[in-house]
């Protein structure tokens, strides 16, 4: 079934009615359905970066134990189907076809956006499907997010950086607050790593609230003990007393802190579901199947050595650099970037820097995109000495591939027109 001239419709009212902060249509699309979202037990995920993997990693292992797991995530790298998953499967494109036509005439009618149509979409496949539980990522900040109308039995928070400041604010205090905002009337939370001053947000959110605070750092200490070729990693994981060493399909010191994250938010879970230590050993193996989770720090087939990564704000491509560093990746490395414009792109590259790449710089086929000309002043002004410019991601991703050891990164879109090209993941 082709159904892109019904994505098209869809994706257009993104651009037509632009982000809306608020959860009045939402609910009346959900009300409109049943209120599927109150008929399914949810566990609610917020965060500047590491959400998406938090996520993966906690539908991962509730697979691995044997529920019906739903995972509702943005965006999408290859496909709009992978937003919607049970067990790592992507909604069919019938359903799809089935569930947003009518959505989107009712939505249309109040000034309904994209993300309100398809957060509405997975809550009712989702219930429709009758999973044991749902894990759902917020798209933008927490508190006005669309998906902030569920009544999830644990939230989540990551970690918070600056990122969507025209948003959710300029200050971490700020960022945190709405973020925090996913803090239910008695419902657990589960901080990641953060800073004191995000705690302390967290802390008279969940005072308000009367809710239980749980700080991942304080319950679960996670040590990596090896990275491997491969772009997986060893860990050690002190839970409880108790010592348990893993392998993780996903690599780096942050997704370490994401391990933590999810382990610590087990402790609620554990007051709902069967999860048992092996249950936790082979979901962090098997979590890329499992969920679905594509182009974090990912290896692709094939010579040269490929790696595509989503990061795409400062923080995540700290990360990133750090973790081709832990994992000693051959160089020279070449680097496929390209930016949304709107980002902190002098930041970012600025974290590129101790790679000493070849930028091989694009601009995404995306009216958001830094225009090459703006990427390449960028690039020189922080200090890379080494440019090659291109007409297109793929363009760069085949200049880059001839030279060597290729590194991809900047966007999902970047990630997206990428694989493309390659004819990989997804």
């Amino acid at each position: 079934m082709n159904v892109q001239h019904i994505l098209d419709d869809l994706f257009a009212m993104t651009f037509h009615a632009g982000i809306k902060p608020g959860l009045e249509r939402i609910t009346e699309l959900c009300s409109g359905l049943g209120d599927p979202h109150l008929r399914l037990n949810t566990i609610h995920v917020a965060g500047t970066n590491g959400k998406g993997s938090t996520c993966s990693i906690l539908a991962s292992i509730l697979t691995e134990a044997g529920y019906n797991v739903g995972l509702y995530t943005s965006p999408h790298v290859r496909k709009f189907n992978e937003r919607i998953r049970i067990n790592g499967v992507a909604i069919s494109d019938q359903d799809v076809a089935r569930l947003a036509v009518p959505l989107m005439e009712q939505a249309k009618t109040m000034g309904g956006t994209f993300f309100e149509v398809t957060t509405a979409m997975a809550f009712e496949y989702f219930a429709e499907r009758r999973v044991d539980v749902a894990v759902i990522e917020t798209g933008l900040g927490g508190r006005l997010d669309a998906t902030n109308i569920c009544q999830p039995i644990v939230s989540i928070i990551t970690a918070i950086d600056y990122d969507h400041m025209e948003y959710l604010g300029t200050t971490i205090t700020q960022i945190a607050g709405e973020k925090a905002g996913i803090i239910k009337q008695g419902v657990p939370a589960v901080i990641g790593p953060n800073s004191a001053e995000a705690c302390d947000v967290f802390e008279r959110r969940a005072e308000a609230t009367s809710s239980e605070l749980i700080f991942s750092e304080d319950v679960v200490s996670v040590d990596v003990d090896a990275f491997y070729a491969d772009l997986t990693m060893s860990v050690s994981v002190i839970r409880a007393d108790t010592r348990q060493y893993y392998v993780s399909e996903l690599t780096g010191q942050h997704q370490a802190a994401n391990i933590g994250t999810a382990i610590a938010a087990l402790g609620v879970l554990e007051r709902f579901f069967a999860i048992d230590d092996e249950d936790i050993r082979r979901g962090l193996r098997s979590i890329r199947r499992n969920s679905g989770i594509l182009a974090r720090t990912q290896i692709v087939p094939g010579e040269p050595t490929t790696i595509i990564d989503v990061s795409h704000n400062a923080a995540g491509l700290h990360a990133l650099v750090r973790t081709l560093m832990d994992s000693r990746i051959a160089g020279p490395l070449h680097v496929v970037f390209g930016a949304m414009a709107d980002k902190d792109v002098e930041a970012m590259l600025t974290e590129l820097l101790p790679l000493n790449a070849t930028l091989h710089l694009c601009a995404p086929h995306i009216a958001r995109s830094m225009p090459l000309y703006d990427l390449v002043a960028v690039a020189k002004h922080v200090g890379h000495e080494h440019i090659i410019e291109y007409a297109s991601v793929a363009e760069a991703v085949q200049g880059a591939r001839a030279a060597g050891t290729t590194v991809i990164c900047g966007s999902f879109h970047v990630a997206d027109e990428a694989a493309d090209a390659l004819n990989v993941i997804g």
